[in-house]
């Protein structure tokens, strides 16, 4: 909560209002109680009116505020301790209160030491004031210490309306990913964080809840960091029975608050592969993370991950005959063969997805008949490469490998939220659709076999002497013409 340490005011009025911050999911059920730590009294004036000779009248509105503790005060013991080091608290000359004026140096800057050190010397004796969220609730004049009932501290002088706006000091959370879209079988890094409030109550742990999508297959692999350095101050359980996590996640991590880790953020690293079921390019696979301590909630972060897809159509130009078939495989580098792409087939007719770790019978070989087009799914954003291995009798084979360009146009918010999963595609320069899908042609033709002989060989190195004595002459004459 918003620390104030206030030392007067000009209005006379006692009410506090605490209005709710909902940005945390499970704020509804705090609650709050008001403790008067001090008395509030106004010290009359004397003096004359300066501008005429009126005798002068002096209201709450035109007083000070001074403060006082009763002799019999619960709070008397905490506030006479040494610990206590920012009000002077003495006995009035005719014995029937305490006098408490602010030392030296003692402002604003000070209200979050003052409020822990109260929170820790709540006497049994002190009075508790419950206010209500959202509604003003009369009280005395004075100086107030608020709890709420998870821990949160606040200070602050009643003498006028009070307005408090919930500020959580709790913690905060954050789960991202290095990128966005990913190839089938590819690894996926994770990294979430929390961040522990210098505040943060010793009592009770942080809980961080992570769910998965079932088309990601989680490696069981957390690992954490604090300030650069490992950590190891956390279980994660995921397991079932008595280790299952407590509302159905993937996993969770508890990590028992200890002083060593007030004020840290902790990053937390895992991954989980991209499985073959993910190759749906219209959806993206979600992993929710979000803390919890004291039963109140951050709000959860969703990261998307997803894959594309690319349609082509292979015609046999000048054949109708549905029987022609080429087969091809798919590189991320044009000429290395062992960069050749895996497959499964899809449940379509002419569809593949890309072979996740745990794919049998999988292969390279992706097979298109005449004029059928063919889908590949589950694949990242980047430049693919079609090589033709095979085709029908009387065809010739590409004369090279085909660029396929998948780009990544998905659109995102103001806040880097992926709002629309979105992409284009190209081959061989042109645009390609799932209505319009990019033809790849053989043509009609052979080319001649070798029947061993030496071939055309020979008339090569037989026209190139030709040439190179053609030449030596040309020169030798005109030397002797010039002779």
């Amino acid at each position: 909560m918003v620390m104030v340490l206030g030392m007067s005011t000009s209005v006379f009025a006692a009410t506090i209002t605490i209005n709710r911050d909902s940005s945390y999911d499970g704020s509804d059920g705090r609650t709050y109680n008001a403790y008067k730590v001090f008395d509030a009294v106004y010290t009359s004036l004397s003096g004359t009116n300066s501008q005429t000779d009126k005798e002068p009248t002096y209201s709450p509105a035109d007083a000070a505020v001074s403060y006082t503790m009763a002799t019999d005060s619960p709070w008397l013991t905490a506030m006479q301790a040494s610990g206590q080091t920012w009000f002077d608290v003495k006995l009035a000359a005719d014995g029937s209160k305490y006098v408490v004026t602010p030392k030296t140096g003692t402002d604003e800057a000070d209200a979050a030491d003052i409020a822990a050190y109260l929170k820790a010397n709540l006497p049994t004796g002190a009075t508790a004031i419950p206010i209500a969220i959202g509604t003003a609730t009369t009280v005395d004049p004075g100086y107030y210490v608020i709890l709420a009932s998870d821990g949160a501290t606040n200070v602050t002088v009643v003498t006028t309306d009070v307005t408090i706006i919930e500020k959580n000091t709790y913690i905060t959370t954050t789960k991202t990913t290095a990128e966005t879209s990913y190839s089938v079988g590819d690894i996926v890094t994770y990294t979430a964080t929390v961040a522990v409030p210098s505040d943060a109550s010793l009592t009770d742990p942080i809980i961080l809840h992570d769910t998965m999508d079932s088309k990601l297959a989680f490696k069981k692999d957390v690992a954490a960091t604090v300030d650069g350095a490992a950590f190891t101050g956390f279980t994660t359980s995921y397991g079932e029975g008595a280790t299952a996590p407590t509302d159905d996640c993937t996993f969770e991590i508890t990590i028992p608050v200890t002083s060593a880790i007030l004020g840290k953020t902790i990053t937390f690293t895992y991954t989980a592969e991209v499985t073959s079921a993910a190759a749906d390019p219209d959806t993206g696979l979600v992993n929710e993370l979000f803390g919890e301590k004291n039963g109140y909630k951050t709000t959860p972060d969703r990261p998307l991950v997803y894959t594309f897809d690319f349609d082509f159509s292979k015609e046999f130009v000048g054949s109708t005959d549905t029987s022609l078939t080429a087969t091809f495989e798919l590189r991320t580098t044009a000429n290395d063969a062992s960069t050749a792409l895996s497959f499964v087939a899809g449940t379509a007719a002419g569809s593949y997805i890309k072979a996740d770790s745990d794919d049998t019978g999988s292969s390279t070989v992706i097979t298109s008949a005449n004029n059928a087009a063919i889908n590949i799914q589950g694949l990242k954003a980047g430049t693919y490469y079609l090589v033709e291995k095979t085709t029908s009798a009387g065809y010739n084979l590409l004369d090279g490998p085909v660029p396929v360009v998948i780009t990544d146009t998905s659109t995102k918010n103001e806040a880097g939220a992926i709002t629309a999963i979105s992409h284009t595609v190209t081959i061989d320069g042109n645009a390609s659709t799932e209505a319009a899908p990019a033809k790849i042609q053989n043509q009609q033709g052979s080319v001649l076999p070798s029947t061993g002989g030496i071939g055309t060989t020979i008339f090569y190195i037989v026209g190139a002497i030709l040439v190179i004595g053609a030449g030596v002459v040309l020169v030798t004459r005109r030397r002797m013409n010039a002779n």
